[in-house]
């Protein structure tokens, strides 16, 4: 529902600023650009202890998990009152997570577990989010001149985060005779109830050269509060969601600096 609030307000404010155009602004502008994300995220994430009577269970080393940019389009348009102005823009931004890979190591203290030992392996591997559409509503300077130096900020809305991919997972249980092997998958998703977070701020600089039809450069950054990241099961095995269900979340912090390049139309 918010999602669509957002969208329907977004929409308005660009009508307004259409309709006003021609009756005291000095002109209205369209972007399209493209360019290249680089997300400022790199997690060690900790894992807290099972409670499993007569079990301990260790994990060596430091799971990791980090952002890895990919392509951004997307497109604005606005309106300038002398050197002010605001614009409303949309980012497209892909992002993928880089898993290091870790490993619970289960030994068993008491009964009926004595003695045995096993251990689950996760494998490295990498999950991809869903191209993440950035909508801003921004204030505006911008120079005079055919080389104009332009800033903006404001405020930034992010959807839903949509998680893909999966990883290996297996079970080494060398003294345990007769148990089954397991090929598992797992699969990384956000945790609901992350609304307060979806938004955040934005700001950006850079050069537009030209007139009527003009390129531009620019440099922008922006910044939401934490999401919880947990892993999941694809098969539901019980004593695996127990091991995941005891790990710490893992705390994604979108923040993006994405430098782009485009091509922008003065009416």
């Amino acid at each position: 529902m918010s999602h669509r609030l957002l969208v329907a307000a977004v929409h308005a404010v660009l009508l307004v600023i259409g309709s006003a155009t021609h009756v005291w602004a000095q002109s209205l502008d369209a972007t399209i650009f493209g360019g290249l994300a680089f997300p400022l995220y790199d997690e060690r994430f900790g894992v807290r202890t099972p409670s499993f009577p007569g079990v301990e269970v260790t994990v060596p080393g430091s799971p990791e998990i980090r952002a890895d940019g990919g392509g951004v389009f997307g497109a604005a348009l606005g309106v300038s009152l002398g050197i002010f102005g605001i614009e409303g823009r949309v980012d497209a931004t892909q992002v993928g997570l880089e898993f290091s890979g870790a490993r619970y190591n289960l030994r068993g203290t008491g009964f009926p577990f004595a003695g045995l030992t096993a251990s689950i392996i996760l494998a490295p591997g990498r999950f991809d989010a869903d191209r993440i559409p950035l909508m801003s509503l921004n204030g505006r300077i911008t120079t005079p001149g055919p080389i104009a130096v332009i800033a903006s900020g404001g405020i930034s809305y992010l959807s839903d985060i949509n998680i893909s991919g999966s990883i290996p997972l297996a079970v080494d249980a060398p003294g345990i005779v007769g148990l089954p092997g397991l090929d598992a998958t797992l699969r990384l998703r956000a945790s609901p109830g992350q609304s307060s977070h979806r938004f955040g701020v934005n700001g950006g600089a850079g050069l537009r050269v030209g007139g009527r039809v003009a390129l531009m450069a620019e440099v922008r950054g922006f910044y939401f509060g934490e999401y919880d990241l947990r892993f999941s099961s694809e098969e539901g095995d019980d004593l695996i969601d127990e091991l995941l269900a005891e790990a710490a979340p893992v705390s994604f912090r979108p923040v993006f600096v994405n430098a782009q390049v485009g091509i922008t139309f003065r009416f």
